[in-house]
């Protein structure tokens, strides 16, 4: 009889631990799910976000999807930390700048949506939400152009390296490059 409660009380006990060991790890999955970052702490929406209709979460989702496209714009990975040795910062090109820049204006637009969502239903939620709206769509387009730009110099880095081209091709693809510079643009 002892034997039969210990056998009970550890499959019991056994569950409980597996079944709050997978809610622990669903949790988790998704509280990174609904980061605007990926592989970065923080953010304060609420996980109801991930699929509510309000328009607090629509916001957040807008944001973290152009968070998304910008980060596929190959932002340099963070360089693993070795053991008393200090992580060497990875290069910042102008389109990896740009990007940094709109990640943290998103960051701290999606503070400004969690505040705003946290106000009493009425008439001034209505017009912070329809300010940051706005707001949101500038974030989106800067994405989708810092998007655009990094397509364009990855097109650039597969051009053959000036080690293959001859000292003629280069002077003529300066000239080129200097050519489309200071041509007067037509409005």
């Amino acid at each position: 009889m002892e034997w039969f409660f210990l056998a009970v009380l550890l499959v019991f006990f056994g569950s409980v631990i597996f079944f709050g060991g997978a809610a622990a790890f669903a949790t988790s999955s998704m509280r990174r799910a609904n980061r605007l970052l990926p592989g970065q702490p923080g953010g304060t929406a609420p996980l109801r976000w991930l699929w509510s209709p309000g328009s607090g979460a629509l916001l957040h989702r807008r944001l973290r999807n152009a968070c998304q496209l910008v980060a596929a714009t190959g932002l340099p990975a963070r360089p693993a930390r070795k053991l008393l040795r200090r992580a060497k910062p990875a290069p910042v090109d102008g389109v990896t700048a740009l990007a940094q820049e709109v990640l943290r204006e998103a960051l701290v637009l999606d503070d400004q949506v969690v505040a705003a969502s946290r106000l009493a239903p009425g008439a001034a939620r209505s017009q912070a939400m329809a300010l940051l709206n706005s707001e949101v769509e500038r974030v989106e387009d800067a994405a989708r152009r810092v998007h655009r730009l990094a397509l364009k110099r990855a097109q650039f880095s597969r051009l053959p390296s000036q080690a293959a081209l001859s000292l003629q091709q280069r002077i003529s693809v300066m000239e080129e490059a200097f050519g489309e510079l200071s041509r007067p643009t037509q409005v």
